[in-house]
C-alpha cells in the first residue's frame, strides 16, 4: 500500500502538506525534502515533541486582540488563525475533518468553541472515546435535540444521525432507530448563571425497559448503542472510506480499504493509525504534475497565509469564507459541507476572485503589500514570474501557468514607446505588474487545487 519508497522531492512534500495541513513554507519544503520520506511522515503525523504550538504574531482586529466569546465573526478569525499559525497542521486538519462529521450549527458561541477544542483533543486517539465524547457534548445534545429526550416520549434525531452519519451509512431499520433513541434518554443540559455549562444523566427520565438495536436485545443504555455500532461490520468500513476521501481525490479500491479496515480494527478502533496508511498510501502522491483535489475555501485561505507568513489582521476573512462557501461553526446543515469540484460554483469562484483582490490590496487595505519597490523594470520575464512566486512562499504552478504568465510578463511594457516613459512610468509599470502577476498565482485555477 505504501508509495515509492525510492523517491521523495518537493513535490512529495508539497503534496502532502497541503491533503494533511494547510500548505509547507518554502523552508519547510526545502528541509523536509532532505530529511526524506520516513521522517516527514513521522513528523507530519506525530507532530513536533510535546505536541502542537502556535508561532509568530497573534491575531488581531484594528489593533486589538481578537475576542471569539463576544465580537462577531472572531470565533472564524481564532480557528482560522490555529490553521496558519499551528507547528502540528495535521491536529488542525483532523479537527476540520471531525467539525464536518459531526456537524453542529446554531448554537452558542461558548459552546461552539468548547466543541471544538473536543474535537481536537480526542480526534486523532479512539473514535469509541470520541463519540462518547461527542454524545454528550452540550452543542450537539442541543442541535440533535438529545438534551430532554424523555422516555416518555423519545426524541429520534440523535439516533437517526448516529447511525447514518456518525458510524454505519446503512444497515439499519427505522425500528433500530425508535430503539436506540429510547435507550439515549435521560440526557439533560446543567445551566450556571443562565448559560448552558455541561450535560447530565437523570435516571427519572431514562426508558429502562428492554429493547432490540441492531440484532441485539437487552435493557440497553447510552453506552450499549455507542458500543454496538461501532461493533457494527459496516462501521470500520464505512469510517475508513470517509478518512479516504477527504485526503485522496480517487476512490478507495477494494484491496487498500481492506488492509485499512484491518488497520483499524486491530488498532482498536484508532484514528491516527488509519490516518498514517493513508498518507503512506501511493494514491495520494498520484499526479504530482496535475494535482486535482479541490481546495476548501478555508483550506485556500489559510494556506495563502500560512505560505506567506501572515498573521490574521483584519476581519475581512470572515465575510470572504462566507461568500467562498465555508465558514467554520456554521455548516449549512447535520451533514456538513459538500466538498470537491461542489466548491466551485459561478458566485464562489466570484468570491475566490474577491479573496485574491484583498489580499493583494486592490480597492481596500492589503495583507499582501505589493511594496513600490518589487518594480523592477529590468529584470527578465522569468525573473518577474519567479519574484512573484516567492513572494507568495513558492506556491506550485503547473507548467502551462508558467508559460502564460511569463508571456504577460514579456508583452507588459510593449505599449511604452515613447523616451520620456522609460523611466519613472516603467518603474510604477513594473509595480503594476507584480501585482498583477501575484493577483493571478493567487486566483488562478493551480491556486485552488491541492
Amino acid at each position: 500500500m505504501a508509495g515509492n519508497t525510492r523517491t521523495w522531492t518537493e513535490a512529495h512534500v508539497r503534496r502532502l502538506f497541503w491533503r494533511a495541513g494547510f500548505g509547507p513554507t518554502p523552508r519547510e519544503v526545502e528541509h523536509w525534502t532532505r530529511a526524506g520520506r520516513e521522517r516527514t511522515i513521522a513528523y507530519v503525523v506525530h507532530g513536533p515533541r510535546g505536541g502542537a504550538s502556535l508561532l509568530g504574531a497573534r491575531p488581531t482586529v484594528r489593533g486589538r486582540p481578537i475576542d471569539p466569546l463576544n465580537e462577531y465573526g472572531h470565533d472564524v478569525l481564532w480557528w482560522l488563525d490555529r490553521m496558519v499559525r499551528s507547528t502540528w497542521p495535521l491536529q488542525e486538519k483532523l479537527t476540520l475533518f471531525w467539525h464536518d462529521h459531526f456537524a453542529t450549527r446554531d448554537q452558542d458561541t461558548p459552546l461552539m468553541l468548547r466543541q471544538n477544542r473536543m474535537l481536537r483533543t480526542y480526534g486523532m486517539g479512539s473514535f469509541q472515546r470520541l463519540l462518547r465524547q461527542v454524545t454528550r457534548d452540550p452543542a450537539m445534545q442541543l442541535f440533535l435535540s438529545l438534551a430532554d429526550s424523555h422516555k416518555e416520549s423519545p426524541n429520534e434525531n440523535y439516533g437517526r444521525e448516529l447511525m447514518e452519519l456518525f458510524t454505519l451509512g446503512d444497515g439499519y431499520t427505522e425500528r433500530d432507530i425508535r430503539e436506540a433513541s429510547r435507550a439515549l434518554t435521560g440526557w439533560r443540559v446543567s445551566r450556571r448563571d443562565g448559560q448552558v455549562s455541561g450535560t447530565w444523566f437523570d435516571r427519572e427520565r431514562h426508558d429502562e425497559g428492554a429493547k432490540a438495536i441492531l440484532g441485539q436485545r437487552g435493557r440497553f443504555g447510552t453506552e450499549d448503542v455507542l458500543r454496538i455500532v461501532v461493533e457494527r461490520p459496516r462501521h470500520a468500513p464505512f469510517l475508513v472510506t470517509k478518512l479516504w476521501d477527504f485526503f485522496v481525490s480517487e476512490p478507495i479500491d477494494a484491496a487498500s480499504k481492506r488492509e485499512l479496515v484491518r488497520t483499524y480494527r486491530r488498532s482498536g478502533l484508532r484514528i491516527l493509525p488509519v490516518v498514517e496508511g493513508i498518507l503512506r498510501h501511493r494514491a495520494l502522491y498520484a499526479r504530482l504534475d496535475a494535482p486535482d483535489m479541490v481546495k476548501s475555501p478555508l483550506v485556500y485561505l489559510a494556506g495563502i497565509l500560512r505560505m506567506t507568513r501572515k498573521p490574521i489582521a483584519n476581519d475581512s476573512f470572515t465575510w470572504l469564507l462566507a461568500n467562498m462557501g465555508q465558514v467554520p461553526f456554521r455548516p449549512p446543515s447535520v451533514a456538513g459541507w459538500d466538498w470537491g469540484p461542489t466548491w466551485m460554483t459561478s458566485g464562489t469562484i466570484r468570491a475566490r476572485l474577491d479573496a485574491a483582490n484583498m489580499l493583494i490590496g486592490w480597492g481596500r487595505p492589503a495583507v499582501l503589500e505589493v511594496p513600490d519597490e518589487a518594480g523592477k523594470p529590468d529584470l527578465t520575464p522569468t525573473q518577474q514570474v519567479d519574484l512573484a512566486l516567492s513572494a507568495l512562499g513558492d506556491p506550485w504552478i503547473s507548467a502551462a501557468t508558467r508559460n502564460i504568465l511569463t508571456n504577460v510578463a514579456a508583452h507588459y511594457f510593449d505599449d511604452l514607446t515613447k523616451p520620456w516613459q522609460q523611466d519613472e512610468e516603467k518603474v510604477a509599470r513594473a509595480a503594476m505588474l507584480q501585482r498583477t502577476l501575484r493577483n493571478l498565482l493567487l486566483s488562478g485555477p493551480d491556486a485552488h487545487l491541492h
